[in-house]
């Protein structure tokens, strides 16, 4: 998962913050008017529609009772979409750019998602989570309530949690873009964020020995959360919550960098256990030490989809979409890694005993 969300936060903060051509377009807001107008919308029944605009107004229609009463398509909203529609149809037909709106591109609704690719790679990526979510219950479940190491993958259990709720709200909000669903996206991605760093620091300090230890940097974790929970709610900043994501995703790819780095000095020093789960001993060095690397180097490299920032009107895809497809992988393979790594830790520990 690492800075999966990081990025993802990341991308549509710098957006905003610069803000959107497409919403300040004289045509765009004569549209709206026109839209609120003949509809009519609360507010505007009052208003006289131009003469000569009966051939633009074909172009509005009131959102259905689905997407009205269940996906909270008000009035205002969808004359929004619809101008952003015409807007976009007509610059392509003289041959200009499309612009984006509010921060995005204008994406058609499809099957009733505002963003359909963002929205089905969202749910795929919810997989690997509740893979490893399931696959980290059966290893606790096989292992004696006495042993001090299943502490570790108590702590990646969560780092499944968030990671499952963290892109059901990523799915949600990509569905219906609302205040409400953007929020929950943004407060998962940090849970995401914070509990995979809480998660790898627990192993590589092995503060599952030390209860004390342990359940000081677990306050402090959870503290964090609260804090910047909190922070966002009295003042939403897209730039403070930027900077939070990445400080924390990037401490995360120091963390899981240090822990392959020790287990290449342990591999090397020659501590290899006499038994131990899969791997075999000669794919270790590379599921140990090339793994966790090549999530870093992946999930950085996917980023270059946001640096590129593509989008195809005809096949309603842009390059966020396409990086969520590229993140997949890297999460089903994490815990392929955590589970490898608590394996070689578990049976260097029971060598050690004999």
């Amino acid at each position: 998962m690492l800075c999966l969300w990081v990025f993802l936060t990341l991308s549509g903060l710098v957006q905003r913050t610069l803000g959107s051509p497409g919403d300040w377009l004289d045509e765009f807001i004569d549209c709206k008017e026109l839209c609120e107008a003949s509809i009519p919308c609360a507010g505007f029944e009052g208003i006289e529609i131009p003469s000569g605009a009966s051939a633009e107004i074909t172009y509005f229609t009131e959102a259905s009772a689905i997407q009205k009463y269940f996906l909270f398509w008000d009035c205002k909203s969808n004359c929004d979409y619809q101008c952003q529609q015409v807007v976009t149809q007509i610059r392509i037909a003289e041959g200009e750019k499309v612009v984006q709106f509010h921060g995005k591109w204008p994406f058609k609704r499809l099957f009733g998602m505002q963003e359909l690719f963002s929205t089905l790679f969202s749910v795929a990526n919810f997989f690997p989570h509740y893979r490893g979510y399931k696959l980290l219950q059966r290893e606790l479940s096989r292992l004696p309530a006495r042993k001090r190491s299943r502490f570790i993958l108590k702590k990646y259990l969560y780092v499944a949690i968030a990671g499952m709720l963290a892109w059901t709200s990523s799915s949600i909000f990509h569905f219906r873009d609302l205040e409400v669903t953007e929020k929950l996206d943004y407060f998962f991605a940090g849970a995401t964020v914070l509990s995979g760093f809480h998660g790898i620091l627990i192993r590589i300090l092995r503060l599952d020995k030390s209860d004390q230890f342990r359940h000081a940097v677990t306050a402090a974790v959870l503290l964090i959360f609260s804090l910047h929970v909190l922070r966002l709610y009295l003042d939403w900043s897209y730039t403070y919550n930027m900077r939070f994501n990445v400080l924390f995703g990037l401490l995360q790819y120091i963390l899981l960098l240090t822990l392959a780095y020790k287990n290449y000095r342990q591999l090397k020093a020659g501590k290899l256990p006499r038994k131990s789960h899969h791997p075999p001993r000669e794919n270790l060095y590379f599921e140990l030490c090339v793994v966790p690397v090549a999530l870093v180097v992946g999930t950085a490299l996917a980023m270059s989809c946001e640096l590129f920032d593509f989008f195809s009107y005809s096949w309603q895809i842009d390059s966020h979409a396409i990086w969520h497809a590229c993140t997949v992988l890297p999460s089903w393979k994490l815990y392929d890694f955590f589970l490898h790594d608590f394996h070689y830790l578990d049976a260097c520990e029971d060598s050690s005993s004999d």
